[in-house]
């Protein structure tokens, strides 16, 4: 069996898992709106101004601040204030995080990881080490 190298990164369990999936899941949970998947978009080519994106959206500014202010919570976007204007931005190269996050969730080391939580232990678990529904 190969020997890890003293290099290469331990798995991560217990809190810090949790608080990486509990990051991955805001941010997902913030994308699965298609007014901020738009607001993304057009934020891809540019910092713009609440108005602007007011405009472009179509939507009323509070719908719009609130959207905004949601993605600048989870981190996908930042915020600029110039006197009153506010402009935003992307913060995250959100293909950078999306391919590093899918890659991340799908490693045998993740997997390995959540089987070995004691949070995710299976219930009702017969001799053999089979749940009972299989």
């Amino acid at each position: 069996m190969k020997e890890a190298s003293r290099d290469s990164p331990r798995p991560l369990t217990g809190e810090k898992l949790n608080n990486l999936l509990k990051d991955y899941a805001m941010k997902f949970q913030v994308l699965a709106d298609p007014l901020r998947l738009k607001i993304l978009l057009f934020l891809r080519e540019r910092e713009r101004c609440v108005c602007e994106l007011v405009d472009l959206v179509g939507q009323k500014q509070p719908l719009v601040s609130y959207h905004l202010k949601l993605m600048t919570e989870a981190g996908l976007i930042q915020k600029r204030t110039e006197g009153t204007w506010a402009y935003y931005r992307l913060h995250t190269d959100v293909r950078r995080w999306f391919e590093n996050c899918c890659r991340f969730l799908t490693s045998g080391d993740i997997t390995r990881s959540l089987k070995n939580s004691p949070e995710t232990e299976p219930r009702n678990q017969e001799k053999g080490g089979r749940g009972k529904c299989n």
